[in-house]
């Protein structure tokens, strides 16, 4: 053709082709950031918000974990249930999310490579509710751990925590193909968006939609936390009158996580400044780096014994045998929040993300101070018995005052995450007449919405229960923070029916089917 003697001509198909290659090569992520970046500097009226209203900022990963499937273990109704309440308040079902959500369970398997999850019980019921198999072998091989003089985790890890060193599965989260990602304990319910974090890690702290998130996040932290930024110490507050605001309006955010208070003993020294990560609940910026380098802190073995919190556990650092699961992710990543990446790790409120509803505060109910004990309610009181009138006193997290995290009485409406680990699952149907303290009020305030969020699925519709069925104790939180007792039918009340009495056995579960099948509503 004559146009390609022309010397112009070909190097007008040449730029032509170049553009071509290039933009099919960019990677979406990239090209669709460059685009907004682009359209956000091009003129100051237009919010950013506007410009994505369209559709999702990114999509997150949101990650459980299987170690092992017993015959006891039936895992779909709590992942169906746990996957709707994260589809329920993100984008597009939630209208103030602007967060789309991905699906993944980490399976521990001997072989990844030859698993095949319709072969595995629970690998093809999760399959069913809607999540997407991930086989996982071993995060670390046990026999590779060193053993530097008077370590002892080599021969400990495996017998660490609830599940030894298989709970380091939690670590593949690090590994998702995702700008953020999500590990979840599987009896935990999703009640309200996450966005607030999300957006800290996604904008930059020069941005207005970043400004404005550092802003929300003050709401969210834990104020063992703040102290920690500004004294060093959790216990302590500002000793120069720092801001909330100012400590955190330039940061830079890795990770979000809460820390379990209920394991250690306060009065103990160095108990209170070195607290394990609550390991239901972890928002992370996967990277490849961040895992391989917890990986290698577990393979250098620099685990000491003792239940000491000045120079036991990990480096000697204090992380040591007084935190349970010291030696796997509560008490590795606590170090590594703290220590390693102190400035990137922001510890949340507990109250807000992770609530068990929880005291605050050491009950005098019993003398071991890690045994966690509501407050009692006022009807529950009885001066003239010792069994029924113990009190509380000293805060958990070394505070002088620690109402602020005071779960216990902490709304529903306000939280973000809740955990059923102590108050245990709502498919185990407990009985109501045990009504002492002010766990068992918010308790069953969470697993009401644990049933009311399965009833929202399609084809699970509530079971007959005659009002009177049972006579029982139904309790309620005020808005003063008193509670209200009286009679009714509790089973009703919190479970819609679908306990048709007390225990495991009268639990109705939901039929097996393709939940990725179902009508969407």
């Amino acid at each position: 053709m004559i146009f390609l003697n022309n010397p112009t001509y070909r190097r007008l198909l040449i730029a032509i082709a170049f553009i071509s290659i290039t933009i099919r090569n960019w990677d979406d992520k990239e090209l669709l950031r460059a685009f907004r970046n682009a359209s956000v500097s091009s003129t100051d009226n237009t919010s950013t918000s506007s410009i994505i209203s369209d559709g999702p900022i990114t999509t997150v990963a949101y990650a459980i974990s299987i170690t092992s499937c017993s015959h006891k273990l039936n895992p779909f109704d709590p992942a169906a249930v746990l996957k709707r309440s994260i589809e329920l308040n993100s984008w597009p079902k939630h209208p103030k999310s602007r967060y789309a959500s991905e699906f993944y369970v980490f399976i521990k398997t001997s072989n990844a490579k030859q698993y095949n999850h319709i072969a595995d019980r629970c690998g093809s019921l999760l399959s069913l509710a809607g999540w997407n198999i991930i086989p996982q072998e071993e995060q670390v091989y046990q026999g590779l751990i060193k053993e530097p003089p008077e370590s002892i985790l080599k021969n400990n890890i495996g017998n660490d925590g609830c599940c030894g060193d298989s709970e380091l599965i939690k670590l593949a989260t690090y590994k998702l193909p995702h700008d953020i990602a999500v590990h979840l304990d599987l009896d935990t319910l999703v009640t309200n968006p996450f966005d607030e974090l999300y957006n800290v890690m996604h904008f930059p702290p020069d941005t207005e939609e970043g400004k404005r998130a550092r802003q929300q996040l003050v709401e969210v932290v834990a104020p063992t936390d703040l102290n920690r930024r500004s004294s060093g110490h959790p216990s302590r507050g500002s000793v120069n009158g720092t801001t909330a605001q100012k400590l955190l309006s330039n940061i830079v955010v890795d990770a979000f996580y809460t820390k379990d208070y209920n394991m250690i003993s306060p009065h103990k020294e160095g108990h209170v400044e070195h607290v394990g990560v609550q390991g239901g609940f972890l928002v992370v910026r996967p990277s490849m780096l961040t895992y391989l380098k917890l990986r290698d802190m577990v393979y250098s073995g620099e685990f000491y014994g003792g239940h000491g919190g000045k120079t036991t556990g990990w480096f000697k650092s204090g992380y040591g045998k007084h935190i349970w699961g010291s030696m796997t992710i509560q008490g590795l990543l606590g170090y590594y929040f703290d220590h390693v990446d102190r400035e990137h790790s922001v510890e949340l409120n507990r109250c807000r993300y992770n609530n068990i509803a929880d005291n605050a505060r050491v009950s005098s109910f019993s003398r071991n101070a890690k045994f966690p004990r509501g407050t009692l309610i006022d009807q529950a009181r009885n001066a003239s018995d010792p069994r029924y009138n113990y009190k509380d006193f000293q805060c958990r997290d070394g505070r002088a005052n620690c109402d602020d995290v005071d779960c216990q009485r902490f709304p529903i409406e306000k939280t973000r995450l809740v955990h059923y680990t102590y108050c245990k699952s709502p498919l185990k149907c407990h009985e109501c007449n045990f009504m002492e303290t002010y766990k068992e009020v918010t308790c069953y305030a969470f697993i009401k919405e644990w049933f009311r969020v399965r009833s929202t699925l399609t084809g699970e519709d509530k079971p007959h229960m005659e009002d009177d069925a049972f006579s029982t104790n139904v309790q309620w939180m005020r808005e003063d923070g008193t509670v209200d007792v009286h009679q009714g039918n509790c089973y009703k009340e919190y479970t819609m029916g679908f306990c048709q009495g007390n225990g495991r056995h009268n639990y109705v579960s939901m039929k097996h089917r393709n939940m990725s099948l179902l009508p969407d509503n």
